[in-house]
């Protein structure tokens, strides 16, 4: 099975260790919620990635 080309969320919760938005390319801070989900990539499998909850796509938020 092919893996997805495009981006999935999975749930909210907060990060442990500073991570950077892959939509704004800005840090998410420690204190803030955030989207975890999975970035589609077409050179290799999905990697978990966080994005601030302002720039999840909007049919992504709960």
């Amino acid at each position: 099975m092919a893996p997805p080309q495009k981006d999935t969320f999975e749930y909210v919760t907060y990060t442990k260790k500073r991570e950077t938005c892959p939509a704004c390319l800005k840090p998410i801070r420690l204190d803030r919620p955030a989207r975890r989900g999975m970035l589609g990539r077409a050179d290799g499998d999905p990697i978990v990635a966080y994005w601030h909850m302002s720039c999840a796509p909007e049919g992504a938020r709960r």
